[in-house]
């Protein structure tokens, strides 16, 4: 794990005075999470979703603590990271949307798991994601740099389906212009955010030539939506 890559993230989140934070695109959201979780783990973090999450059977989530009881809202004090959520079927679900907002309110910091990805770097958002509380103080949008220079399929590209579609793209290989297509779409990696300032952060940037992460940085740059864009490497979860 690159840790100046969390240091360069939580200075840009503290620079926002954000303390409610949904997390959202491919390529390394859990990650990004669980590294944040850490770093703001002296003021107490409430980990959750509002879509699924993987199982604990399934994830080895490093927390404090793990609460599925979606009516029983767990107590966040300073230095502990708790992931709170609800049991649905073989995963994480999402508890009550007012009761989540009341109860972010009780800890220092709040980090949203708003969508999946199934594992991929890259994605296309469906018709009901992200689910972007309305209340959250920044979105960290999140790209797997790791998928440049891949095959544009069902391996590398969730929904790739209805990117196709819905952009009529007939690549064979995931591009530079395709994370520009992305940056642009309604449905691709900002949709939802209109209402946030918005962190981009590239990971897997070391499965990218260096050139790539260049051009990626600046093609980030180039949207006015986008309040900072970071690049860097965390693994560990998807």
């Amino acid at each position: 794990m690159t840790f100046s890559l969390f240091d360069e993230l939580g200075t840009h989140i503290e620079s926002l005075s954000a303390r409610r934070i949904a997390v959202t695109g491919s390529g390394g959201k859990t990650s990004i999470i669980i590294g944040l979780a850490d770093q703001f783990k002296e003021e107490g973090v409430l980990i959750t979703t509002t879509t699924h999450l993987a199982s604990p059977r399934d994830m080895e989530y490093p927390f404090d603590e793990i609460a599925i009881d979606p009516n029983n809202p767990p107590k966040v004090g300073p230095g502990r990271r708790v992931l709170w959520a609800a049991p649905d079927s073989d995963k994480l679900g999402s508890v009550d949307p007012d009761l989540l907002e009341k109860t972010s309110k009780l800890a220092g910091y709040t980090l949203i798991e708003a969508d999946g990805a199934r594992r991929r770097p890259f994605k296309f958002h469906n018709e009901g994601e992200p689910v972007i509380p309305p209340w959250v103080d920044c979105v960290v949008a999140v790209v797997g740099l790791s998928g440049i220079g891949k095959r544009l399929d069902e391996e590398t590209f969730h929904r790739v389906g209805e990117y196709r579609a819905a952009t009529g793209s007939k690549e064979a290989w995931i591009t530079l212009d395709t994370l520009d297509v992305l940056l642009d779409h309604p449905d691709g990696i900002l949709k939802g955010t209109s209402a946030h300032p918005v962190i981009l952060v590239y990971n897997q940037s070391d499965a990218a030539r260096d050139e790539v992460v260049a051009e990626a940085l600046r093609l980030g740059r180039t949207k006015k939506r986008i309040t900072a864009v970071l690049a860097g490497t965390c693994r560990g979860g998807v």
